[in-house]
């Protein structure tokens, strides 16, 4: 897998929900359902990888410059090196040491990590041509180990 990601695009994408009430409940009485849409794409004409994480309006536009200033640790990185050892890159992204004094593992950057996290999986199961059930039933044990930071 040596295909590098090649840019990523993020979309602030918001849903008027609070227009009608829907979504709504005691603690959120005025939700606009929306996310940061996040795609990957790669050297190959077509394959990208898309991801995203909900918000209920006011703040997706923090985390999708979240994700921005996460990009230089995406683009440009090799596919391979990443799903070798995906829980690594997965701590690589949520504990960057310039960016950790603001959210690692909460708030903002956490958010934009699993949009992106999230892409990246879409990706990895385009390319080996299978839903994630099944690329995670797949899986050699060890693989599915790597994939997860067991740091806690």
């Amino acid at each position: 897998m040596d295909l590098s990601i090649t840019s990523l695009i993020v979309k602030d994408v918001r849903f008027p929900t609070s227009l009608s009430g829907d979504g709504s409940d005691a603690m959120h009485t005025d939700p606009d359902y929306s996310c940061a849409y996040v795609i990957l794409k790669t050297q190959r004409n077509g394959l990208e990888g898309h991801g995203l994480t909900f918000t209920i309006g006011k703040g997706t536009e923090v985390v999708v410059k979240a994700v921005e200033c996460l990009k230089p640790l995406v683009v440009g990185k090799v596919l391979g090196d990443i799903y070798d050892n995906f829980g690594c890159f997965w701590t690589t992204l949520a504990c960057d040491s310039q960016r950790r004094w603001i959210g690692p593992e909460k708030g903002a950057i956490h958010m934009a990590t699993g949009a992106l996290v999230n892409a990246l999986w879409d990706l990895w199961c385009k390319i080996v041509g299978k839903p994630l059930w099944k690329h995670l039933v797949d899986m050699e044990p060890e693989k599915l180990v790597s994939c997860i930071d067991f740091r806690y």
